[in-house]
């Protein structure tokens, strides 16, 4: 029903103006350019737009193309009436195809050059590619020219130091590994040589005289003399005195040299005073007899 309404208005508006164009007619032949113009004329509300051959001649959809000449006549262009109340604002048009692109524009200067920014993490380490093939020496190009020296670029801000990191606890004692195996016994070793006798010390002042003893027993009576030897060592013999008796001095008859002779233990300690010891550097071993003189203890 609208539709309707709005054709009666848009073909009455015709109407009117092809009626007032037609009493000009006779005085507006000579004026071609205005009888060649076409217009637009929308069928919704029957507004009317002049449209140019820039366009193509063309209307929009919704719009019907006439010439002036069908709708105000052949005639001249008349006196220009008095502007008549500005319309109301018709509806926004469709959105006309977007125009050819633009020719770029002249590189504006450079701008300046921006901070330093921060590093980058290292990337990770790529696989080592496949070794080339040796390619065929070049010649020896011509030397260039020596490029001008850029400019020293601004130093970068130290970054911040990170905090150190705590320290981690310590960690607990392992347990104590079991007790070895007790080693083999070594060999016994050989006996060293006797050492030099050291020098004589200063005597000593003389003490006061002591108390008179008791007279003393004969000094030869109860001493004995006891013969044998035992290996105590290499080539080494030792004979003991009996109990409560101690060794005063000694002897021996024995094949080969003689490197020593002394008082001593029954191990051949020259720390101890119950036996005799010799030594020999030649001869068969036990190849003879010890003597040690015994004195009672008591």
């Amino acid at each position: 029903m609208r539709n309707k309404k709005v054709w009666w208005v848009a073909a009455a508006c015709v109407a009117i103006l092809a009626a007032s164009s037609t009493a000009l007619g006779s005085s507006m032949i000579q004026n071609k350019r205005f009888q060649r113009t076409f217009v637009c004329v929308n069928m919704h509300n029957g507004l009317i737009k002049v449209i140019s051959r820039r366009q193509h001649n063309h209307c929009a959809t919704g719009w019907k193309r006439y010439r002036v000449s069908d709708l105000f006549g052949h005639g001249m262009r008349g006196v220009r009436g008095v502007s008549g109340a500005p319309g109301p604002a018709g509806p926004a048009g469709p959105q006309g195809p977007a125009g050819a692109a633009g020719a770029n524009g002249a590189a504006g200067p450079a701008g300046a050059m921006g901070p330093i920014g921060p590093a980058g993490a290292q990337g990770a380490k790529g696989d080592q590619g496949a070794q080339g093939e040796t390619g065929a020496q070049g010649e020896t190009g011509a030397q260039g020219e020596q490029g001008i020296q850029g400019e020293t670029g601004a130093t970068g801000a130290d970054g911040a130091k990170g905090a150190d990191g705590a320290v981690g606890p310590a960690g607990a004692a392992g347990p104590a590994g079991p007790a070895g195996p007790a080693g083999p016994a070594g060999p016994k070793g050989d006996t060293g040589a006797p050492g030099t006798a050291g020098a004589t010390g200063p005597a000593g002042p003389t003490g006061p005289a002591g108390p008179k003893g008791d007279p003393g027993a004969n000094g030869l009576s109860g001493v004995i003399t006891v013969a044998g030897g035992a290996a105590s060592g290499d080539k080494q013999f030792t004979v003991n005195c009996p109990a409560n008796y101690f060794a005063i001095s000694g002897g021996f008859s024995i094949q080969g040299s003689v490197t020593a002779s002394y008082r001593s233990n029954a191990s051949g300690d020259p720390a101890g005073t119950s036996s005799w010891t010799i030594k020999q550097s030649s001869g068969a071993s036990l190849s003879g007899t010890v003597y040690v003189y015994c004195a009672p203890s008591s």
